[in-house]
């Protein structure tokens, strides 16, 4: 190519808006982020927290409800949720007690909430500041694998999701003898028992 040629073709690159890309630059234009891991904030707080909110049934009355069910499968279908039958269950619930131990040794932060009522004595509850398994983003119905198509986004949206919910927990100082309602999500393959560990969106004095 001359020297005249490719001083022609920069003027018309530089005229026309366009510039040379890096190769990653190229993979992140051919490949974007996907857009619900951008927005996994916005999903946490305008779609889980109502839905788990909005389902969550008191601990007792849910085991209740589970052990009056024809089997455990049809139980979940009418209680709870899975994407796939291989999952397990998972329950929405609301539970009020009162604070017996608060155990912050490991970054898996958890406190035990003795129940004010039901056939469960005491549950544990995620405070943080890491939350141990994906059951936040399992629990919504709202997005699953299809919508990523890739374990290691379907992975990161867990963690984002976790962190907006333990964000919300920030100024939570929880101490031995505090009553509390939690809202929450916990996971199952049978009629709940101890122990029980409940993910929480929501905990209210």
């Amino acid at each position: 190519m001359s020297k005249r040629i490719a001083l022609a073709m920069a003027a018309v690159m530089v005229l026309s808006g366009c510039r040379i890309v890096s190769q990653k630059e190229l993979a992140a234009l051919q490949s974007p982020v996907n857009a619900h891991l951008a927005q996994a904030g916005a999903i946490y707080h305008e779609q889980m927290v109502p839905q788990v909110m909005k389902s969550a049934v008191p601990l007792a009355n849910l085991i209740a409800q589970i052990g009056q069910a024809k089997d455990f499968d049809t139980a979940c279908q009418q209680l709870g949720y899975r994407a796939q039958p291989e999952f397990p269950c998972h329950f929405s619930t609301q539970v009020s007690g009162e604070i017996t131990v608060i155990n912050t040794q490991s970054r898996s932060g958890r406190l035990t909430l003795k129940l004010a009522t039901g056939p469960i004595e005491s549950v544990d509850v995620q405070i943080g500041p890491v939350y141990r398994g994906t059951v936040l983003r399992d629990s919504y119905r709202g997005l699953g694998y299809g919508d990523f198509n890739d374990q290691t986004l379907f992975g990161d949206f867990a963690k984002a999701i976790n962190q907006a919910s333990m964000a919300e927990l920030a100024g939570f100082s929880p101490k031995v003898g505090d009553k509390i309602t939690v809202y929450g999500v916990f996971t199952s393959w049978q009629l709940p028992a101890p122990p029980l560990l409940i993910t929480p969106v929501r905990i209210q004095p």
